[in-house]
This record gives C-alpha cells, sequence and structure tokens, in this order.
C-alpha cells in the first residue's frame, strides 16, 4: 500500500527548509516494553524527488532497528563478519574483568591463522558503498542524499532516545534524488520491511 504524502499524518514539515518541503517521518519499531514493535510505521510511503524522508526509533525499551537500502544485492551486510588473523594474536576484553572473548575458528586451510568473527561496522554503523564499491562512512544521525546508484546505503543502528550508547544513533534521514521505488528493511530483523516511492 502507498500512502501520499498529503495521507500521511506522520508528514511534518522541516524546519530549515522552505514552506513547500516537507519532511516524512516513520517509525522503526514501536510498541510498549512488553510488546515492542518490528515494523516500519507507515510501511511504505510517497514522495517527490528532492524531499526527505527521517525515521526514527519510538521503542519503549533499547531495542535497536537498522534502515538498509540493499540496491545491490551482494552487498547485503551480516550483522558478525569473519577476519583472518595471525595465532600468535592475542585479544583482550575491555573491560579486562568482563566475560567476554572472541569467537576463533580454527583455519584448516592455513594452520598459521586463525579465523575471528567479530561484529561488522558496515552493518552496524552508518554507511554507503557508492556505485563503484567505495566505502564512505557517515556521521551518526546520518542525513544523505540518496542519488540510487549506491549499492548499500545504512543507517547503522538506531536506538531509542537515551536507550542507546553515548553515541549511537537515534535518528536516519534520506533526500531522494531520483524517481523510484526504494525497497529496505532492517538487518536485525529481516521481515522488517519497507518502501520509498519516489515520484
Amino acid at each position: 500500500m502507498t500512502i501520499a504524502i498529503a495521507n500521511v499524518t506522520l508528514a511534518q514539515s522541516n524546519s530549515d527548509s522552505t514552506p513547500t518541503t516537507t519532511s516524512v517521518k516513520v517509525q522503526a519499531g514501536g510498541g510498549n516494553s512488553t510488546l515492542p514493535y518490528t515494523i516500519f510505521n507507515p510501511q511504505s510511503v510517497q514522495v517527490k524527488a528532492g524531499q526527505s524522508v527521517m525515521w526514527y526509533n519510538p521503542s519503549k525499551v533499547g531495542e535497536p532497528h537498522t534502515v538498509t537500502f540493499a540496491l545491490d544485492n551482494k552487498t547485503k551486510p551480516d550483522l558478525s563478519a569473519t577476519f583472518a588473523v595471525r595465532n600468535s594474536s592475542s585479544f583482550m576484553p575491555i573491560p579486562s574483568n568482563s566475560t567476554s572473548e572472541p569467537v576463533i575458528i580454527p583455519n584448516h586451510q592455513n594452520p598459521s591463522m586463525s579465523m575471528i568473527l567479530g561484529s561488522n561496522a558496515v552493518a552496524s554503523n552508518p554507511v554507503v558503498i557508492d556505485s563503484a564499491g567505495n566505502v564512505k562512512h557517515l556521521v551518526h544521525n546520518a542525513a544523505y542524499s540518496i542519488i540510487g546508484n549506491e549499492k548499500l546505503v545504512n543507517s547503522g543502528l538506531v536506538f531509542p532516545k537515551g536507550m542507546g550508547p553515548p553515541n549511537g544513533s537515534t535518528s536516519f534521514t534520506l533526500t531522494f534524488e531520483r524517481a523510484g521505488t526504494y525497497n529496505y528493511y532492517c538487518i536485525l530483523h529481516p521481515w522488517q520491511k519497507g518502501k520509498v516511492v519516489v515520484q
């Protein structure tokens, strides 16, 4: 279902734009402390080229979501990734008294190297992979103008206000420059999907 801007109750004027420009707000998650939602609300929005959509997390618990446009399906990031390290590498948890350790996997093809499972920064931080495959890291609470030929545009983890890490994102804003249909999803909840239709 596509919702025109005129009919979206969450549409709101952008304070630093001209009066004719509107920014649509979309909830990423929601619910209450006993039943958090894994949905985008509204699930589908319609905007004109040059307009912005801002996602925010209104959840009552500290559950993050992502807004991930994998425009090239080969660039869909996983939350964790495998990296090769020398067997002589030593890992120390921070803080030192924490009960954490990396997942180390033996490497039968190259016994002098081990594989370690780590967090994938491309999935958990705001990032863009352009059409040439170049990775550009964005600031937290990023605002980005999407051209439409990017391979990946990702918000990283978006937390409810006051419930994430000190430098965690609480919003993500995209300005859509070209007409088209832009499908997106949450990396943490792959069934959580949305769509932006740009005219």
